[in-house]
């Protein structure tokens, strides 16, 4: 009888970004009596032995607002409180300096916490000078920010959407004095976190925790500027935010001579989000943008082959312009106990015309001179629609999910091609024949995908942690698509100017595929663990009808996979996680089309009507370590994907009829393919984080199965860098110093795929290696009247070529210094000169000396109003000049435009958190 009067409740508490609150004061009133407990490293609490039929909860925990309310037993004996949300503290009547020791990192399951308490943030500085603090966050010029190689494709304020979501558009303008903690999550989904069902690869999001009452604000700038480039711009952007209610609105105009002629760009957004009553939530965003510029270019390329050394030389000039319009919305409903409900539709129309003329002087094995001139114009209309629904059922342990998915689109192109061909004997090198070719090719296309997915989830019995859930899920998913293509080729005569429909140019297709997938998994979660095992069986249907050959073909696929998702805290401080994830993709209508395309004569495309579906696997692994009494971290992730049946490119070398050689593409299903990757990353604070040292790197293997002539062959790589940092943090004084190594061996930079058909290159194996080796030192001295700082870097780049030395060696050193001063916190001078010595290059190249500088003088008491003067590239030394690697090519490229600028610009910015003024300097 005693037995049956004790009673147990068990709770989990986390904040509005759904994270664990750990330390968090939690009292049982039960009548006169109170009990008392505090939620563990996973915000979990739980109270036992409880006579009482109804009691009361009171959560309390600094900078956020208590929580209160009352429970009842009914006839249960053990009551598993839902998830209790803490909301921020608002209108404190002052800041709570707490002196307990702080700890930099603090790790959870799915999330690694950064504690900006504990690191340098100054007047002025955005949440991009926060981050760059952080042990194993990147950031980059552009703000993109990676953490352990991979993208932060994400963000939100406080676990809730924030206007856009992107990353960089928010972190330069965000200030960072706002922030109290900011989290790196794996990302499963809004849906996956509602049914607590985590599968697949999640994404990385990035959350910023605010301080009490600063999940407010009005921020934006509006200015004018002028430049000696004929430039004429101005700007005006304004972003109004109070909680989840976020309105915004940006205005931009440049124009400038950018040497090759005018360009121009202007730029229109608008949107707004809010919630519907207490559970649901919509948006509506709208952007246009519209580009035209003129461009010259030149590039020099020098491909290997078992037949010998390709030359190109290449020099292009010409306009662009496009417009782009979006337009999508989206509506969420969460009651976080019964359903959930998200949907959403975008919708985008683009239209472009392009105007180019370029002249390839290719020699070598092909002695060939081409001339080309190429007008087209594209208009591309899109729209998607995407519904997602999940329901618990009448038994608390069972859920049902479904989702819809609908897009269409259709491209409406035009393009003309005059083509003057210039073909040379082998021997001799004399001219042989000139030949033009002018023809228009007609292109229209309509793509339409379906998909619908379904879910079961069978909550099984409970188990003895009463805190484990455990469930047999039965998911089903199919798409459909079906596309439809219709290339017209009419070829001129070069006499009468008369078009004629060439058919064997043309074609006429259409295409179906269906890719399904059939899974069963299990699931099991506890405040410790999380994992899902199951197997998914994936067929794929593709049909292509080719009207005008008479022909159809059917390809079918059926591939099996394992599905793998599994998260553990092993202790405090410790986790470690696995996840793997297979997906089918199929072929497209470039690539299957058994058609000749004739857009570049130097390399002409057929398809193959026979490629099967690729099949791609992922497997990546992660293991966080944070010592909470030293703070000590460790960071390690490992991953690595291979394709079945992936598609690649074979170029051949086929003689014409002038006794040479031409190029044609065709393409092909192999196997073989992977790359391996593992990062790392150790950091140790040192004083309260007054000093720190941290190493990181990664290594890489990667191995690339290419055609050349029929001949499969592999490229075999190898990336590895090391990187070693030291800092030093007081009140006047900051010093970060950093030397850094890297090492590629062919390595492709750019995409092979996509550069193979705009250059015409041929594969083949080839063996070379680039070295960096980099240094950098920035300090800052903060007085009353006067801050300054430094930044100098070192850089040293050689690429050294096979044993034969085919390729050209290059090397280049680049040596810069930075200078910022800040006197009397009204005027900023800026100071940056960079020198490079370039050695190697095919194209003609100098050793340019790069000085800029700028001046800013801030007005009013809040320094919100500012006049900047600008000064870019005073000698004229810029040269633009780039080399990039693809497959078994280098390429050596310039653009040339205007790089020796001066500007005047007006601008005054608005800053304003929580009711206060806080500024945010420009970089």
């Amino acid at each position: 009888m005693f037995a049956q009067n004790n009673k147990r409740i068990n709770g989990y508490v986390v904040d509005t970004s759904k994270t664990a609150i750990n330390d968090a004061n939690v009292m049982l009133i039960l009548g006169k009596d109170t009990l008392r407990t505090t939620t563990d490293s996973e915000g979990y609490f739980s109270f036992s032995k409880i006579k009482a039929e109804e009691f009361s909860l009171k959560i309390t925990t600094v900078g956020y607002q208590e929580f209160i309310k009352s429970y009842s037993f009914g006839q249960k004996k053990q009551l598993e409180i839902s998830t209790i949300e803490l909301k921020l503290a608002k209108n404190m009547l002052k800041e709570i300096v707490v002196k307990a020791k702080l700890n930099p990192i603090r790790i959870m399951q799915d999330t690694i916490e950064y504690n900006a308490a504990a690191y340098q943030v100054l007047d002025g500085d955005n949440v991009a000078d926060l981050l760059k603090q952080f042990p194993g966050l990147e950031v980059d010029k552009d703000y993109n920010v990676k953490t352990m190689g991979k993208e932060m494709v994400k963000l939100r304020v406080n676990g809730k959407d924030f206007f856009t979501n992107d990353v960089k558009d928010f972190i330069s303008k965000l200030p960072a004095a706002i922030v109290a903690k900011i989290q790196v999550i794996d990302d499963f989904g809004d849906e996956a976190n509602f049914t607590g069902i985590k599968i697949g690869e999640p994404k990385k999001m990035l959350n910023i925790v605010t301080k009490p009452g600063m999940d407010n604000g009005r921020f934006g700038s509006a200015g004018i500027s002028a430049g000696t480039n004929d430039q004429l711009g101005s700007n005006a952007n304004l972003n109004l935010w109070k909680g989840t209610k976020q309105s915004s609105g940006n205005l931009n105009y440049n124009t400038s001579n950018n040497g090759a002629g005018t360009a121009q760009n202007a730029r229109i957004g608008i949107s707004h989000s809010n919630k519907i009553g207490k559970n649901a939530s919509y948006g509506l965003n709208y952007n246009y943008g519209r580009n035209n510029g003129a461009f010259t270019n030149e590039q020099a390329i020098e491909t290997l082959n078992p037949l010998g050394t390709f030359y190109n030389e290449t020099l292009s000039n010409g306009a662009n312009q496009n417009n782009n319009h979006n337009l999508n919305t989206n509506f969420n409903y969460n009651d976080n106990k019964n359903i959930f409900l998200s949907g959403s539709v975008g919708a985008s129309y683009r239209d472009s015309e392009n105007k180019s003329m370029s002249l390839n002087k290719q020699s070598g094995v092909i002695r060939q001179d081409l001339k080309n001139v190429n007008q087209s114009s594209n208009k591309t209309p899109n729209l998607n629609v995407n519904v997602n629904l999940s329901k618990k059922l009448k038994n608390k342990k069972n859920g049902l999910s479904g989702n819809f998915g609908f897009s269409t689109s259709s491209t409406n192109a035009d393009q003309n091609i005059s083509t003057n061909t210039l073909y040379y004997n082998k021997v001799t090198q004399v001219l042989e024949k000139d030949s033009l070719l002018n023809r228009n090719l007609v292109t229209q296309s309509n793509n339409q995908n379906f998909n619908l997915g379904i879910g079961f989830s069978l909550g099984l019995k409970k188990l003895k942690d009463s805190l484990a859930r455990q469930s047999l899920n039965f998911n089903y998913s199919i798409s459909v698509g079906k596309s439809s293509s219709s290339i017209s080729t009419f070829v001129f005569d070069n006499l009468n100017h008369q078009p004629n429909y060439v058919d064997s140019l043309s074609t006429n297709t259409n295409s179906l595929f269906i890719n399904q997938s059939l899974g069963v998994s299990y699931n099991y979660s506890n405040k410790k663990m999380r994992y899902n095992f199951g197997f998914n069986a994936r067929p794929s249907l593709l049909t292509s009808n080719y009207i005008n050959l008479h022909q159809k073909i059917k390809n079918n696929n059926l591939n099996y996979s394992p599905n793998i998702n599994l998260s553990r805290t092993i202790e405090l401080g410790k986790t470690i996680s696995v996840n793997y994830s297979g997906s089918n993709n199929s072929p497209s209508a470039y690539q299957l089309q058994p058609i000749r395309n004739t857009q570049n004569l130097q390399n002409i495309v057929i398809g193959n009507p026979n490629l099967k579906p690729s099949f791609s696997h992922n497997i990546s692994s992660n293991y966080n370590y944070v010592n909470t009494k030293t703070g000590i971290s460790a960071q390690t992730g490992l991953n690595f994907s291979t394709t079945q049946n992936e598609i690649v490119t074979n170029v051949l070398l086929v003689p014409d009829t002038l006794n040479s050689l031409k190029q044609e593409t065709r393409f092909e299903n192999t196997n073989g393919n992977y790359n391996a990757r593992g990062n790392y990353m150790i950091n140790i604070p040192i004083k309260k984080n007054r000093y720190s040292v941290s190493y990181s790197g990664n290594l890489g293997l990667s191995n690339r199965a290419i055609f050349v002539n029929n001949n499969k062959r592999f490229n075999r790589g190898i990336n590895l860098s090391q990187y070693l940092r030291a800092s030093i943090i007081s009140k006047k004084i900051t010093t970060d110093a950093n030397v850094s190594y890297s090492f590629s061996s062919n390595n492709n930079m750019l995409n092979q795929g996509s550069i193979a058909d705009v250059l015409g290159q041929i594969n083949g194996t080839t063996v070379y290696k680039t070295h960096n080796y980099a240094t950098a030192v920035n300090s800052s001295l903060r007085l009353k009247n006067l801050n300054i700082n430094t930044n100098i870097n070192y850089s040293l780049t050689t690429t050294t070529g096979d044993a034969n030395n085919r390729f050209k060696n290059i090397q280049s050193l680049d040596l810069s210094l930075m200078l910022n001063t800040t006197i009397k916190k009204t005027y900023h001078f800026t100071l940056n000169t960079s020198k490079r010595f370039n050695k190697g290059y095919a194209l003609a190249n100098t050793n340019p000396l790069l000085i800029s500088a700028s001046l800013n003088k801030a007005f009013f008491k809040d320094r919100s109003l500012s006049l900047n003067i600008d000064a870019n590239d005073l000698l004229n030394q810029g040269n633009n000049l780039a080399r990039y690697v693809s497959g078994n090519s280098i390429i050596d490229s310039r653009t040339n435009q205007v790089t020796r600028v001066i500007t005047f610009g007006l601008s005054y910015n608005i800053s304003k958190f929580g009711g206060k003024n806080i500024r945010v300097d420009r970089d």
